[in-house]
């Protein structure tokens, strides 16, 4: 079920100029569709990307995935596929390679990419594709590194947000359009940093880290004390963890578990603390007991 489908969103010459003064040999834009935002228990059910060639080509990756799990009806609302829509696609292997020689080396990018990223180096592991030596920017992290503190900054930095501070017209939520949104808004933000001859802060605002920071495959295995982590994140239980870290060491702390994230340190547990209401990262091996919040 792979089709070599094309977004209506379009680039500028100057956008795709910028783009290859930046970035030479090419970059590599992609957007995931998922069950759910955890790649330790959820899947990708839609994989398209978009590529800047080094010739300024415009390429096009996508596929739908078979996730071989039920879709959360709570998920269905922002993606609007059901597993009738995919029970003819291929599962996750295929396209998964197929997309890895897509993007082979080049720069990634993606909103959010940390998400995405988590999805794509769980599911290389899990097929033992090569993780390659691909560079990771975030056109999210870009954004509101070069907005910060500026007057007349767009009020949050969600890509529709963003879209529409930039008049930039698409389809939220299918992942060809996605990507070449994100695409579109770090070019333009590119050529703002250059009009302010600022662009070697290119990367200092919107770099990740390197896919080759993730090849220990044996940092990424939930240990089995914490298995029961996949129910509470489905039904977003408050759940209390015993902490080996920050202020509170050893202490339970009252959580609402998001995601398991792998990070190059390990895996990540990203929660809402419900003490200060805020989004943080616990690291999984420093998590040494819970319990459901009374």
């Amino acid at each position: 079920m792979q089709k070599r489908f094309q977004s209506q969103v379009e680039f500028s010459a100057e956008e795709l100029q910028i783009l290859h003064h930046l970035f030479p040999s090419g970059i590599c834009a992609f957007d995931f569709e998922m069950t759910g935002l955890s790649p330790i228990f959820d899947k990708i059910i839609e994989i398209a990307a978009v590529k800047i060639s080094a010739n300024k080509n415009i390429e096009y990756y996508h596929s739908f995935v078979n996730p071989l799990i039920e879709i959360p009806e709570h998920t269905k609302q922002y993606h609007g596929l059901d597993n009738k829509d995919l029970r003819d696609a291929p599962s996750l292997r295929t396209p998964l390679k197929d997309f890895q020689s897509f993007y082979g080396n080049l720069p990634l990018l993606a909103h959010n990419a940390m998400f995405d990223s988590s999805f794509l180096i769980k599911g290389l592991h899990e097929f033992g594709i090569p993780i390659g030596l691909s560079d990771v920017f975030d056109s999210c992290r870009l954004a509101r590194g070069f907005f910060k503190q500026q007057e007349g900054a767009p009020v949050n930095y969600k890509l529709s947000t963003l879209a529409d501070f930039f008049d930039i017209k698409f389809k939220h939520h299918r992942a060809l359009d996605d990507a070449t949104v994100s695409l579109k808004i770090f070019a333009q933000i590119c050529l703002q940093l250059r009009g302010q001859n600022k662009i070697s802060r290119l990367r200092e605002l919107g770099y990740l880290f390197k896919l080759k920071d993730f090849k220990k495959k044996d940092r990424y295995i939930l240990p089995p004390k914490l298995s029961p982590l996949r129910n509470y994140l489905a039904q977003k239980t408050p759940i209390e963890i015993k902490y080996m870290g920050g202020k509170q060491k050893g202490e339970f702390r009252p959580v609402c578990p998001i995601a398991i994230l792998p990070l190059p340190q390990g895996l990540i547990l990203y929660a809402e603390c419900l003490k200060d209401n805020m989004n943080k990262y616990f690291q999984i091996k420093k998590v040494k007991a819970m319990r459901e919040l009374a």
